[in-house]
């Protein structure tokens, strides 16, 4: 790994004092490399104890458009945009719910997935938003992930059993009726944690591994984090593939890791060159731009190159 890096602690108490920012973490730490055209920069604040509190307990999704607005999602329908300033709740609840490069919005519901619909209001009266069916989804899903080139894959089955992993990229396949249907691409006899991939290769994460399935569904051994179990996975055409775990998330190229990031339970996705780090006990969001660049310093080296560890992983 070339010796490019520097160390920036990131004191989140030190946020400006126009931005309430209380119980957050103490601190965390970014590691990047020294290139003029890789930086971090807040995109979302911290928000504060109010709103933190209020929806702190329920089930959270978080994705990000093609122009590179964040959304935020929740269990009792809410959706936010606080960039745009867009904030409306849906008629019936949903699991989860990602933006496609190509704009479409899509929500996992219990057995469908939809289509976000916006009706303009006339005579002065605010907007109809609903959630228009596009198909059934397969039994026991779990978790739905953004994939390159507007695929999406779900993570399906019960819960600590036997999972199966589906393919959907309705642009590139139909089922023998003409229509868009799901594939099944991976069976699994212990839980899948994770999925990404464009639809043409896909990376899985069970446990501390990672296996990459190749164009012609081959299986490969891809890497296995030494410490943490991989919490999830994201890819970028532009940058390559990311992860997290519950204390950490990074990069991982052909011949090592960097571990990025060093918090609590981040959360990430990508847009273009752009890889987005939400601090899922806060809800601020931080953007580090310049993930293009980062294949370039995929070194072999002994092990995993390591942020400094807080206190809490140890």
């Amino acid at each position: 790994m070339k010796n490019l890096f520097f160390i920036l602690s990131l004191m989140l108490a030190l946020i400006p004092s126009a931005v309430a920012a209380i119980d957050i973490m103490p601190d965390a730490t970014l590691l990047l490399p020294m290139a003029e055209s890789v930086n971090a920069r807040w995109v979302i604040p911290p928000a504060g104890e109010g709103f933190a509190k209020h929806y702190r307990d329920m089930r959270m999704s978080f994705t990000v458009d093609a122009d590179g607005h964040s959304w935020i999602g929740f269990a009792d329908g809410s959706v936010i945009c606080p960039e745009k300033k867009y904030s409306f709740k849906l008629p019936e609840t949903f699991w989860d719910f990602v933006c496609l490069d190509n704009g479409v919005m899509l929500f996992a519901t219990t057995s469908r997935l939809a289509l976000l619909s916006v009706v303009p209001g006339q005579n002065g009266q605010q907007p109809t938003v609903s959630l228009q069916p596009v198909a059934m989804l397969p039994p026991d899903c779990i978790r739905m992930f953004k994939g390159a080139d507007n695929c999406l894959y779900f993570i399906c089955g019960k819960e600590n059993s036997e999972n199966s992993v589906w393919l959907f990229k309705p642009h590139a396949y139909k089922g023998t009726r003409g229509i868009a249907e799901f594939q099944k691409i991976f069976e699994s006899e212990v839980p899948v944690n994770a999925v990404a991939g464009d639809g043409v290769n896909t990376w899985v994460a069970i446990g501390r591994l990672i296996v990459k399935i190749d164009e012609q569904k081959q299986l490969h051994r891809f890497y296995q984090h030494p410490h943490q179990v991989i919490a999830d996975l994201e890819y970028s055409l532009s940058g390559g593939l990311f992860y997290s775990t519950p204390f950490a998330a990074g990069f991982l190229g052909k011949s090592g890791a960097i571990e990025l990031l060093n918090a609590r339970g981040p959360d990430i996705a990508c847009s273009g060159n752009t890889l987005y780090l939400l601090f899922s006990r806060d809800y601020g969001v931080m953007a580090v731009d310049g993930i293009n660049l980062l294949p370039q310093y995929d070194q072999p080296l002994a092990g995993i190159k390591k942020v400094r560890a807080v206190k809490y992983d140890q």
